[in-house]
């Protein structure tokens, strides 16, 4: 079976089974550099981007999910990669209160500078790519939002090794 929507495509096969497992979410499927993820039914998908790279969802709320992928040109570690977006998160006067690196993942989160707002980036680093997806999400929503995140973060996954 095969669903389409726009911009929107769910495959099921044995190596990219459904991740939809849980009520209120779908799959994006990322055909150029080959990454999925998960986001929440109720967000409005804005339009894969031009260069076919990811693309950006919107809540009702205010709530926004980017997801992107890209070639990594620099040749950046997760642990070189983590401190590139730390220092972005100091220009952009970003609260970082969680930072972890892993075996070809790091995770960031904390309060944009208005601290009305939560931000949650994670990116997957590997020699020639680099996939990630950034969630911001108002303050007060946060008991709803920190769940979701937790599944997103879980579901994003490259589909070749």
């Amino acid at each position: 079976m095969l669903t389409i929507a726009p911009s929107i495509i769910t495959i099921p096969t044995p190596k990219t089974p459904f991740l939809t497992t849980q009520t209120g979410f779908q799959t994006y499927l990322n055909a150029r550099f080959g990454y999925r993820i998960v986001y929440p039914t109720d967000f409005i998908p804005q339009g894969e981007s031009e260069n076919g790279d990811g693309q950006v969802f919107m809540g009702r709320d205010g709530a926004k999910l980017r997801v992107w992928g890209g070639y990594n040109v620099l040749q950046e570690t997760p642990a070189s990669a983590l401190q590139q977006e730390l220092r972005r998160c100091r220009e952009n006067r970003r609260q970082v209160t969680y930072r972890t690196v892993g075996q070809g993942f790091f995770v960031l989160s904390g309060y944009e500078s208005d601290r009305t707002r939560i931000f949650y980036l994670k990116k997957m680093v590997r020699p020639s790519l680099q996939v990630g997806f950034e969630f911001v999400y108002p303050v007060k929503n946060r008991s709803r939002y920190d769940r979701d995140v937790t599944f997103m973060a879980n579901s994003l996954r490259l589909l070749t090794p």
